[in-house]
Order: C-alpha cells, then structure tokens, then sequence
C-alpha cells in the first residue's frame, strides 16, 4: 500500500511540473522501478526533456533510495561533456527490460527519515541533481 500512496502522490506532483507521465513496475526482487516521462531539463543539457527513472529498492521506504538513470542515453552537457557522477554503462538492478540503455547518475542521499521522506521527496533530489545542468 505504501508504494501505491507514494507512486499516486508523485504522479499529482511530477503533473503540476509538466512530466506526461508516471508509472511503477514491480521487480521480481520486490523493489520498483519508477519512470517519469518528459521531464524538463532545464538549460545547460544536450536535450530539453528526458525520462527519469529511480528505484524503491526492496525494503522501501525503510530502504532508502540510491542513484537514478535518465533516457535516452548519452545525456551529456550542451557542451557535449559527460556530467559529472554519471555513465552510460551502469544497468538498473533487476530491471525486466532486457538491454536498456540509460545514462546512470551516482547520486546518494545525505539523509532519509522513512517516516517521513517519500517518492516525491526522492525525486525533487533528482531535480536538484540535474538543475542545474553539472
């Protein structure tokens, strides 16, 4: 129930900042695999918009989340650099998708409070990751 209220919650907020589209697929490891359609990028990328995409590791929320990947690959800066923290060959764990090819962000939470951070909470740090463009 609680990755439903959050992936419901998130999908209210990533509508309000323009995204097309949120969807979750359960992993056979029991975590999921969140995906955020046409997110905007802001200045300084290769692309204006890209899909998102972050897991709820097993275990979440008392898990807390780690890293995200951004589609199509070979997101780099407008001045054609790779960002810093990122590659284009780390796969998602346990993604069902066989052969995705994303750019992977190593990018780690300095704190998370399972009782209360949440989807949301997780992917507003992705947007302060990639706002701006580094």
């Amino acid at each position: 129930m609680i990755l439903s209220n959050q992936l419901d919650a998130l999908r209210a907020h990533c509508v309000r900042e323009g995204a097309t589209n949120v969807q979750g697929e359960m992993l056979p490891n029991g975590g999921m695999l969140i995906t955020v359609d046409g997110v905007d990028l802001g200045p300084g990328w290769n692309r204006e918009k890209a899909t998102v995409l972050f897991l709820a590791p097993p275990g979440y929320p008392a898990a807390q989340p780690d890293c995200f990947w951004v589609q199509p690959n070979g997101l780099r800066l407008e001045n054609g650099t790779t960002p810093e923290a990122s590659n284009d060959s780390n796969p998602i764990p346990g993604d069902t998708m066989a052969g995705r090819s994303a750019t992977w962000f190593s990018w780690h939470l300095s704190s998370w409070n399972p009782g209360h951070d949440t989807m949301v909470t997780y992917f507003k740090v992705i947007m302060n990751r990639l706002k701006p463009a580094r």
